[in-house]
């Protein structure tokens, strides 16, 4: 990362750290609803065959949308053209879940030791796993999906 003084990419940090502030908010809000949208779902029962990935298909579906209105407008207060933050938004969150899903896999399957308890370490691997690529998505929509460049040219 190209750290200038008191910026990131000629980008003031104090900014920077209020909008993690308001990326983390959004965030726990978005949890709670894409878990109720999940609960929704399966007490609905779309396609009984697959009800749990069904309904987590279509909690996630709908709870990233959500996800990017609110980064849009609360976190970053982009007036990013609303389709192409979108698209860019989908593909972090895909790129992200891939990073995560790797990682977890290595960590919490692979890398199990005979002296530690799996399950702690399933757990530990995605808490950290979390905070990490929740990181890097946030840079990753700061510089990519509503780029600061886009406030520049209104």
């Amino acid at each position: 990362m190209k750290l200038i003084g008191d910026s990131m990419f000629g980008y003031p940090i104090k900014q920077l750290a209020r909008e993690y502030g308001r990326f983390l908010v959004v965030g726990v809000f978005n949890v709670l609803v894409c878990f109720l949208l999940y609960e929704l779902f399966v007490l609905i029962d779309p396609l009984p065959a697959y009800t749990l990935g069904i309904a987590f298909l279509i909690s996630e579906s709908i709870s990233s949308v959500i996800s990017h209105y609110l980064h849009r407008r609360v976190t970053f207060q982009s007036s990013s053209p609303y389709g192409r933050s979108l698209k860019r938004t989908l593909v972090i969150y895909a790129v992200s879940i891939g990073i995560a899903s790797i990682i977890h896999h290595f960590v919490a399957d692979v890398w199990v030791s005979d002296n530690l308890d799996p399950q702690m370490v399933e757990y530990v691997s995605w808490y950290l796993n979390t905070a990490l690529v929740g990181m890097i998505a946030f840079l990753a929509l700061r510089f990519i999906a509503f780029p600061p460049s886009d406030e520049e040219e209104e």
